[in-house]
């Protein structure tokens, strides 16, 4: 699968996996970063793992992506377009989820079966990617479901929202509604792992999904916040794994 060329650059080892940074093309032309780990004993399926943030800030780490890697996935991280040597401007969940589509069927073509996983914004582009492809099983960590309330709850993002919609949600309903997954179907099965005491993302974005989504959604509330204790992490993840090999 692997073969030196301008848009495959080897990272050094950490531990057993093979870890790349890579640039696939997106169905509108973009192109767009990704890393990609490797598993040692593959279990022929894939994992789509969506980052939170924006630009710099979450930016996916490969050493998240080995806890994956370790239980036999091969996994792919995009970086979203316009980070880190991709072209083009990420826009929150508009044109960007074609970034996550294409990263979908880039990794579909190469395993049995991919599942998807997403993290706060990560979890909005995991959420919105399962209604455009028939993805079994998706996971959305503390993930964005109305985007209206996110502006509502995050004042430190509003100038962002609005430089990335055109306005407020007042201004710019259309906007706000394409980005929002609470207004589109999954395709698949969803979990919903969120913490009772997020103030990033407040629980009313799970809850809300899930009672309108009830036979597709499985919702899981945890004792925590937006981030969870190491620990804690590492045994949920785990649990995530189990749910997506099901």
């Amino acid at each position: 699968m692997y073969s030196p060329n301008a848009d495959w650059f080897e990272l050094p080892r950490q531990g057993p996996f093979r870890s790349f940074r890579m640039f696939y093309e997106t169905s509108d032309g973009e192109r767009v970063g990704a890393y990609v780990i490797f598993p040692v004993q593959a279990n022929g399926q894939g994992l789509l793992y969506l980052r939170g943030g924006t630009r710099h800030i979450g930016m996916v780490r490969p050493t998240r992506l080995m806890q994956f890697a370790q239980a036999g996935y091969l996994v792919m991280a995009p970086f979203y377009r316009g980070n880190l040597g991709g072209t083009g401007k990420e826009d929150f969940g508009n044109q960007d989820i074609l970034d996550a589509i294409s990263a979908f069927d880039w990794l579909d073509q190469r395993v049995e079966r991919t599942s998807v996983f997403g993290f706060s914004r990560g979890g909005q582009m995991a959420l919105l990617l399962a209604h455009h492809r028939p993805v079994k099983r998706t996971v959305s960590w503390a993930g964005v479901t109305n985007l209206v309330w996110t502006y509502e709850e995050q004042r430190t993002m509003q100038k962002m929202l609005r430089r990335f919609t055109g306005g407020t949600p007042d201004q710019q309903q259309k906007a706000y509604h394409v980005r929002s997954p609470l207004y589109y179907r999954p395709q698949g099965e969803v979990l919903l792992i969120h913490g009772l005491y997020d103030q990033n993302v407040k629980l009313r974005h799970a809850t809300n999904y899930a009672a309108r989504y009830p036979r597709q959604t499985h919702l899981k509330i945890y004792q925590y916040a937006h981030q969870f204790p190491v620990h804690q992490k590492m045994e949920v993840t785990d649990d995530v794994m189990k749910w997506m090999m099901t």
